[in-house]
């Protein structure tokens, strides 16, 4: 096996956990996280071995993104996780399902910023936005999850 491919396979071994979570909080569903993860992967190495790819990070990230926008688009996904699940904070569970309530887009910057820590100049390559769509994605979907993070919370209050 050549080096190319060792670093292709420690590639692959260290993002796979990272996409996948990547994935689910797109799409809410860990079996589906898991399909589009490794069919991301898949792309990305075949691409980097075509010579294709300049920055494999970069690359599968905007691949996923991509995916989970294609998927969203042809089926709606309602996220749900019952209260008892164990391991699972009623915080948690709240925090995914307005997640999921954001606009596509919004929950793919905030995702890319605030769970997996890319800086806006990568986000904006990942998703094709300027800095300044990012930032504005990003405030808008910052106030929106606020909004019903404190919608959510008054509900279960009331």
């Amino acid at each position: 096996m050549s080096g190319d491919d060792d670093g292709l396979r420690d590639f692959v071994t260290s993002r796979l956990p990272h996409l996948r979570r990547t994935a689910f909080l797109m799409c809410g569903d860990w079996e589906l996280a898991t399909e589009l993860t490794e069919a991301c992967l898949a792309r990305v190495v075949a691409d980097t071995r075509r010579g294709a790819v300049a920055d494999p990070d970069v690359y599968a990230y905007a691949d996923l993104m991509e995916a989970c926008r294609r998927r969203n688009r042809r089926r709606e996904h309602v996220f749900v996780a019952s209260a008892g699940a164990e391991g699972v904070e009623a915080e948690s569970i709240l925090l995914l399902d307005a997640l999921h309530k954001l606009a596509p887009r919004c929950r793919a910057v905030l995702v890319l910023r605030h769970w997996d820590g890319f800086d806006v100049d990568a986000v904006g390559a990942m998703l094709d936005l300027d800095d300044e769509r990012v930032a504005a994605y990003e405030r808008a979907g910052l106030a929106a999850l606020e909004q019903l993070l404190t919608d959510s919370e008054a509900a279960l209050a009331g």
